[in-house]
């Protein structure tokens, strides 16, 4: 597992939330949302090691494992240049700075300039602090596609399970207690939805579908505090136990017979 991906099932299975960290730490909540997505390059070069350090102080875990695992990370992509860190207790400099140094062109004039820099940036960073991320932010944060599947997901476990004694119409009910995204789709077409831990807009985190025999599948970011239940007028069969899952989850349905296909997936080493 990707060392970002562990630090993220680490905190969700402590039930420590994201938002509580930015508030506590004064990091934006979408630095800290890169960081366990391992989308360093999107935050300040200058700042990657040091909101990584608060972020990792905040869920509890040993902060030498986790700095030599992030260092290990960035020694393994050769030729990178948008991040670059000299050791802890040297500090962190720009590239430019080094230059202006070796070159022996440091002055006072520079100096200030050099202040005025960093305190319009810190500046900048505090007023951008608090603004909320917006709701599409989010939706793309949750979204994981058949390509993600692909690329970043390895299959776990896959089971067939017979439903035959039910019978059509058949409604299908999902329900989630956690911050989540399904993609519903058939050969046909597909349709999203996204719940959220704050709510945005009011949605429900429950919702139900109809089924009328079609093959039809859901692709379910992870079933943690997750319920599935299948029922008719002459059947109800919950199978939220059976999908449990910290990672994403497919599920098939299927008519002939009825049956329900449950594929597991875990994140690649």
């Amino acid at each position: 597992m990707i060392f970002y991906n562990k630090y993220k099932k680490f905190r969700t299975e402590n039930n420590i939330d994201l938002k509580d960290i930015s508030k506590r730490t004064k990091i934006d909540l979408k630095y800290l949302q890169a960081i366990e997505k391992g989308k360093f390059a999107e935050i300040p070069s200058v700042y990657v090691k040091l909101f990584f350090k608060a972020y990792i102080n905040e869920i509890g875990i040993d902060i030498n494992e986790a700095i030599f695992e992030f260092d290990s990370f960035f020694n393994q992509k050769k030729g990178s240049k948008s991040l670059k860190f000299v050791p802890e207790e040297e500090g962190y400099k720009f590239d430019f700075l080094d230059k202006v140094i070796n070159e022996n062109l440091f002055n006072s004039s520079i100096f200030i300039g050099l202040i005025s820099f960093i305190f319009i940036l810190i500046l900048s960073f505090s007023l951008n602090s608090n603004n909320q991320i917006s709701q599409k932010d989010i939706e793309d944060e949750l979204r994981i596609t058949k390509s993600d599947l692909i690329e970043f997901y390895s299959l776990r476990s896959e089971e067939l399970l017979l439903i035959d004694d039910i019978s059509s119409p058949i409604t299908i009910r999902f329900k989630s207690n956690v911050e989540n995204f399904i993609n519903m789709y058939d050969s046909f077409s597909g349709k999203e939805f996204f719940i959220f831990e704050d709510s945005m807009n009011n949605q429900s985190n429950a919702f139900t579908e109809q089924w009328t025999g079609e093959e039809k599948s859901f692709l379910i970011a992870n079933t943690v505090d997750y319920e599935l239940i299948i029922f008719s007028d002459n059947s109800y069969k919950d199978f939220s136990n059976n999908i449990i899952n910290d990672f994403p989850v497919v599920i098939t349905l299927n008519s002939n017979p009825f049956s329900i296909r449950i594929k597991k997936y875990l994140p690649k080493n």
